[in-house]
């Protein structure tokens, strides 16, 4: 009779997640509207040629899509690395399947320390930093060893702040409001004509990659999303948001390693300093 009421259950929860459309979340790079132009395209190629239908998912903070990732409300999501080995840390049913390109053809992007042009920046000064949001691969990790590189200055002695978007970091700077800021760097130029300087640069690190939910998704599922992407003509993939249009290849778990033992010995504050 157990064995009886488990199945049920099973195949309750089986048809209640195939009885939904499939749903996408991407990270909230930027607001609503525009992360909807950015992704839209991408999603509507994938509704055809799955011949499914594809919900949107969109949360403010990086933890709350985590979390209903976790929730199985998620099938697919568009993570940076820090968010995505977070959430595989708690949630081994998380799978990248996909790694976008950035505009130069590589496979991975820079975080980028940013201040007005102009500015002179002094270790003794009180100097305000803005940051991304604590899950963002370029908010407090990255910045944290890009302060230290710079200014040889420890981040945790400063003044710092989440201000949510990459976009905000940037407008916050040139504004005036904070004097440096962490972002990632192919966003920082594009605000380069506004007075925004890019003064220090990580490494090289894994780049966004679609991650798939291996509990609510079929494997036939998963290898077919994969070779329908893959197989994308680049007169399609071009006319993608500006994130995912230079292209894409398979994942390489191995681009991950450093990240994942670097952040291992941060322990990233939930809240800015001031």
């Amino acid at each position: 009779m157990r064995r009886c009421t488990c199945l049920f259950i099973a195949l309750f929860i089986s048809f209640s997640l195939h009885a939904r459309p499939l749903v996408f979340a991407p990270l909230p790079f930027f607001n609503s509207n525009q992360i909807l132009e950015d992704f839209f395209p991408m999603v509507n190629y994938l509704e055809e040629a799955l011949d499914e239908n594809i919900a949107f998912h969109y949360e403010k903070k990086y933890d709350d899509i985590i979390a209903a990732f976790k929730a199985n409300k998620i099938d697919i999501a568009y993570f940076g690395p820090l968010p995505f080995l977070t959430l595989q840390k708690s949630f081994p049913y998380a799978l990248p399947i996909i790694t976008f390109h950035e505009s130069d053809g590589e496979r991975g992007y820079r975080c980028a320390l940013v201040k007005f042009a102009g500015d002179t920046l002094s270790p003794k000064a009180t100097l305000k930093v803005a940051l991304t949001q604590p899950l963002s691969t370029c908010g407090y990790t990255k910045t944290k060893v890009l302060v230290n590189d710079y200014l040889h200055t420890n981040l945790d002695t400063m003044l710092y702040r989440y201000v949510g978007t990459h976009d905000e970091v940037a407008l916050s700077i040139i504004r005036g409001d904070f004097q440096m800021g962490g972002m990632k760097e192919s966003i920082a130029k594009e605000y380069a004509s506004l007075g925004l300087e890019v003064i220090q640069t990580t490494s090289l690190i894994p780049g966004f990659s679609l991650v798939v939910n291996t509990q609510t998704l079929s494997l036939e599922q998963i290898e077919k999303i994969k070779s329908i992407l893959l197989a994308a003509p680049k007169e399609v993939y071009q006319t993608w948001g500006k994130d995912i249009r230079y292209g894409m290849s398979e994942t390489d778990m191995e681009m991950f390693k450093h990240l994942k033992s670097e952040i291992e010995t941060f322990n990233i504050p939930q809240s800015g300093s001031f």
